[in-house]
């Protein structure tokens, strides 16, 4: 049973001691904390407040501006596509085979070749006391009957008048 002594304490009440009474004013003095008043308390927190209000207004504005320019831009990129679009409608139409034609006849004085007028003669006529063309080279003039190409081209310009078919004979 000295075992179960040994658990026992034998005295079980402790005395409570007192706290040690403060001596120094001293020590009162320097652990005490400063405290702010309630009205400095109330003003920085209505300043801070009024800061981040500011901000926000600054932000707020500085958006509406940066929306409205971005509105200004987006306007003049459309207007220069538009005009980038009349650009390019004008450049194709420069291009076009008519505007090229229009050109060629107004400023170059072109004529178009189905306006022009053919005059197919058989034989040449000659004037009353005209003498015949000699060529010098050809020592004996003869005289030819139409060519086979001239009687072609008359029989193709009789069945399909389109603007007229010539041939021509080489003779000397």
């Amino acid at each position: 049973m000295t075992a179960a002594r040994k658990l026992v304490d034998p005295y079980p009440y402790e005395e409570q001691v007192a706290p040690p009474a403060i001596e120094a004013p001293q020590q009162k003095r320097s652990a005490k904390r400063r405290r702010l008043p309630a009205t400095l308390k109330i003003c920085l927190v209505a300043a801070c407040c009024v800061a981040l209000s500011l901000l926000y207004l600054q932000q707020q504005v500085t958006s509406y501006y940066l929306n409205m320019e971005l509105v200004e831009l987006q306007e003049q990129v459309n207007m220069m596509q538009q005009r980038n679009d009349h650009i390019m409608l004008s450049v194709e139409a420069q291009r076009s085979l008519q505007q090229i034609e229009q050109i060629a006849r107004t400023e170059l004085g072109m004529v178009d070749p189905t306006y022009t007028a053919i005059l197919v003669v058989s034989e040449p006529t000659l004037l009353a006391g005209e003498p015949e063309p000699v060529w010098p080279s050809d020592p004996s003039p003869r005289r030819q009957g139409p060519g086979i190409f001239s009687t072609l081209a008359s029989w193709v310009n009789k069945v399909l008048p389109l603007g007229g078919v010539e041939a021509g004979t080489l003779q000397r």
